[in-house]
């Protein structure tokens, strides 16, 4: 499956490098429609009986976002074994912190129409909330479940047929399932959020094709039947574990089995996956489900990152290393205080989903880079200048003597920033 097809990139083992297309689409909504999505989102959360207790609700949100960060982390831990790993439970402890993240920013805004009539009611503790968060109406369990009922209607598929568990056989119920009577598709571009969340996947049944390849990885596990998948050029392909890998490129009514399981990508001509053979297939590397955990995390780095500099053409994330300007030149508009460059909560996304994706790969210097001028566009100069540092002791030789003049730059613009914000309350930060 084209799992990085939307976005011009390069992606390999130990390197992190991300070239970000931008795309525009703005959206135009009246007051009153906003002011009603507003206030739905704050009763749809009803946190505290004081509404004007602002330290309450960023304590709370706090312990919410940690608790979340904190299950995510318990399930790609390096000290369980890798097929203990939940690639579902993973993904949805990711869409549980971000939607903490924005519920909190919503209520923020939703304050202003506090008297308008917006009741606000008292809440059970923070490390509960995460459980029971809807996420698009449902909680972790229940989207759990939905995976659960795929899989059931699979089985009664197999059963309506009276046939055996021949893998081909299983292969076609679950395709038949989930791309025909669910009507699973593949978007082909990263434009909307509810492309790059599990649980929006399973509502809309429309998604980006790593998220794809994850449900039916999920939905088969559940009937017993292994699934593997394994980088091949800029797509990330599946198949079921078998000594007769043959059989999936047989073809029947104009698509072979392995077609039909990873898209368009398989009969593309300028694909690598179109070369592939039955054999060939045996010798690629099989990636382990924090791999996979990985790959949908770097998907939303650049969803975010696209989204946060979409006013900004051409902007890379690593463009201010290209050109650090001397005392004589006239500062970047970056170094401008005033300038919204981003959008904040995309750009705080993005660094959340880097966070997480530094979990699995603390020594990816490429990413950790990537991380620090994340941190850089948020003003965030201080982190910045600890991660770059880091990266500097792991990078190439090369890479390491551009960033250190860039590094150098930040700790001035640390201390120039340190004594601005005196007197200045912190902003909301997520750890």
């Amino acid at each position: 499956m084209p799992a990085a097809s939307m976005v011009s990139q390069t992606f390999a083992a130990d390197h992190f490098f991300i070239r970000y297309d931008h795309h525009h689409h703005h959206d135009h909504k009246d007051s009153r429609r906003w002011r009603s999505r507003t206030t739905a989102a704050a009763s749809a959360y009803p946190l505290f009986s004081n509404p004007n207790d602002s330290s309450s609700r960023h304590k709370f949100y706090q312990e919410a976002l940690k608790t979340a960060r904190d299950k995510f982390t318990r399930e790609i831990s390096f000290q369980s074994e890798d097929k203990d790993v939940s690639l579902a439970k993973a993904l949805l402890y990711v869409a549980a912190e971000d939607e903490t993240f924005m519920v909190f920013n919503r209520e923020m805004d939703a304050c202003s129409f506090l008297n308008e009539g917006i009741n606000v009611c008292s809440s059970s503790n923070a490390r509960d909330s995460v459980e029971q968060m809807p996420l698009d109406g449902k909680t972790i369990s229940k989207w759990l479940s939905e995976l659960d009922a795929i899989a059931k209607e699979v089985e009664a598929e197999l059963v309506s047929r009276d046939i055996g568990c021949h893998l081909v056989e299983v292969l076609q119920a679950v395709n038949l399932v989930l791309f025909e009577l669910r009507g699973f598709k593949r978007s082909p571009v990263l434009v909307d959020s509810k492309h790059s969340y599990l649980h929006l996947v399973l509502s809309s049944g429309c998604g980006s094709a790593i998220l794809l390849s994850i449900i039916y990885i999920e939905v088969c596990r559940r009937l017993s039947l292994t699934i593997v998948g394994s980088r091949v050029g800029e797509d990330f392909l599946i198949w079921p574990q078998t000594t007769y890998p043959e059989e999936l490129f047989k073809v029947t009514s104009g698509h072979s089995l392995f077609a039909v399981v990873n898209g368009r990508c398989v009969e593309d001509p300028r694909s690598m996956a179109s070369d592939l053979t039955g054999s060939s297939l045996l010798g690629l590397e099989i990636a382990s489900n924090r791999d996979i955990v990985g790959i949908a995390l770097a998907n939303l780095i650049r969803f975010h990152w696209k989204r946060a500099s979409r006013s900004n053409l051409g902007l890379m994330l690593t463009s201010p290393l290209r050109h650090a300007p001397n005392a004589n030149e006239k500062p970047n508009k970056i170094d401008k205080p005033n300038v919204p460059l981003l959008r904040p909560q995309d750009l705080k996304l993005a660094i959340m989903a880097s966070e997480r994706l530094l979990i699995l790969q603390p020594h990816n210097w490429a990413l950790r880079r990537d991380h620090g001028m994340m941190l850089y566009y948020n003003r965030e100069y201080g982190k910045a200048v600890q991660e770059l540092s880091i990266c500097m002791a792991f990078a190439p030789e090369e890479e390491a003597e551009l960033l250190e003049p860039f590094v150098e730059k930040l700790h001035l613009m640390r201390l120039e920033s340190s004594w601005k914000s005196l007197g200045h309350t912190a902003s909301m930060t997520v750890k």
